[in-house]
């Protein structure tokens, strides 16, 4: 069964909210809403497949994003029991913003034994953009997340913009699983910070057991659980894949 949910439009910005929670017996409850201006861009939940407990969901851009102003939020709750993966269609560009400046935000919410796969495709800072991404995750026992996120700096041939990011994990108990901060910009590119390497992925696995021998290269195992990979590349492409494998599989 899927519903709609309803709320009254934002005064600036977007708001995406996808919802979903297990129903014993029929198909997954879905909700999914997206409030804010017409004018505002944003990203439209679309309904790929679901079964009685699991849901695929794709985000798909509704309007250019990002450019100067653009505030662009998503909220990700997944019911007790339920499973939910999404995909991005396209990676994302942030242009030239001209002194401006625009933000991107995720909350994410996973109940008992709740599952989220999101598998993210890059996003890019082009030269004279000013971007904040914020990602805060709560997770109850039992719950797992498994998220892949590529920030590239500059397109092809150009020197990049400025990203602010904060991530952040905690138990639901407020308990902190992983807390981070990171400014990047063209200074970034530096020797003895990232050099040559303008692309920066980076996949998150909370609440699965990865067996220590698997996928080593660029590895943190995070004292509260749960592990991180980090690569740097010169492109995409060349950002391995394994460590998403390993993430997602079991």
């Amino acid at each position: 069964m899927s519903t709609t949910i309803s709320t009254p439009e934002l005064a600036s910005g977007s708001l995406t909210r996808v919802r979903v929670g297990a129903v014993d017996g029929t198909r997954v409850r879905i909700g999914t809403d997206v409030a804010g201006p017409a004018t505002a861009p944003a990203l439209r939940p679309m309904l790929l497949a679901s079964d009685d407990r699991s849901a695929r969901i794709s985000l798909v851009p509704d309007g250019a994003m990002l450019l100067a102003g653009d505030d662009v939020t998503v909220e990700v709750e997944v019911g007790e029991g339920a499973s939910l993966t999404l995909v991005e269609p396209a990676g994302t560009v942030a242009y030239d913003m001209d002194g401006g400046r625009a933000s991107w935000s995720v909350r994410i919410t996973l109940a008992t034994s709740a599952t989220l796969v999101w598998a993210g495709e890059p996003f890019v800072v082009s030269a004279g953009a000013d971007v904040t991404r914020d990602t805060r995750v709560t997770l109850a026992p039992g719950a797992r997340l498994a998220l892949r996120e590529t920030l590239v700096l500059g397109r092809h041939g150009e020197r990049p913009g400025r990203v602010s990011t904060t991530w952040s994990a905690h138990e639901h108990d407020g308990r902190p699983i992983l807390v981070e901060s990171l400014d990047l910009d063209a200074a970034s590119l530096a020797p003895g910070l990232l050099g040559p390497h303008r692309v920066l992925g980076s996949v998150t696995a909370l609440g699965r057991d990865v067996p220590p021998e698997a996928c080593p290269d660029g590895r943190l195992d995070l004292e509260s659980g749960g592990t991180l990979w980090r690569h740097l590349a010169s492109e995409t492409h060349e950002i391995p894949n394994e460590p998403w494998e390993c993430a997602t599989t079991g």
